[in-house]
């Protein structure tokens, strides 16, 4: 009975994590494209992962718990740093292999296709209410508009994570019962 109980919390877990860490990948479009990611971190190992990928995930870890955030963007992580006066290289963590490693690691990878206004507010890491827009000039309402990506994005991962996440667990019975 334990067991099953075990397993029922693993499958939710797995299913309806309780964050995801999205980041963006190159800009390869005209006006929408497959330009961010999204990983469940609470279902990733970390002691297969180097010492930067750990380093990403624990920070992703408490700035969700912090903020109660379900989904983080890698530049809230970027940005909280710019603020506190510091970066990733003087933490010693290379941000880049770190997400190259977690875009090709042994877990679940959603790709996310976004609007180019939505990439510029994943990707934006600047001090809050301080950015550049895309037409160039200062604007107040990048905050706001982060925001609405964010509720806009965690709608679509809570929709889809997992049907996305079934259909892999479902291709893994398949595979290893037959």
């Amino acid at each position: 009975m334990e067991a099953d109980v075990r397993r029922a919390d693993a499958a939710t877990d797995l299913l309806w994590p309780s964050y995801w860490l999205v980041s963006g990948l190159e800009w390869q479009g005209d006006g929408v494209a497959e330009a961010a990611m999204a990983v469940a971190p609470g279902m990733i190992p970390r002691d297969a992962l180097s010492h930067d990928a750990r380093q990403v995930l624990g920070c992703a870890d408490l700035y969700s718990r912090k903020h109660g955030q379900r989904v983080v963007f890698f530049s809230d992580l970027t940005g909280m740093f710019a603020e506190a006066g510091t970066s990733w290289s003087q933490l010693g963590v290379d941000w880049e292999r770190a997400l190259r490693e977690l875009s090709a690691g042994e877990f679940p990878v959603m790709l996310l296709t976004i609007s180019e206004r939505a990439y510029i507010s994943i990707c934006a890491s600047a001090v809050r209410g301080v950015a550049i827009p895309p037409n160039g000039g200062p604007d107040e309402s990048v905050d706001d508009d982060r925001e609405l990506v964010r509720q806009a994005v965690t709608r679509q991962l809570v929709a889809d994570w997992p049907v996305y996440l079934q259909r892999i667990l479902d291709a893994r019975r398949v595979r290893t019962a037959g």
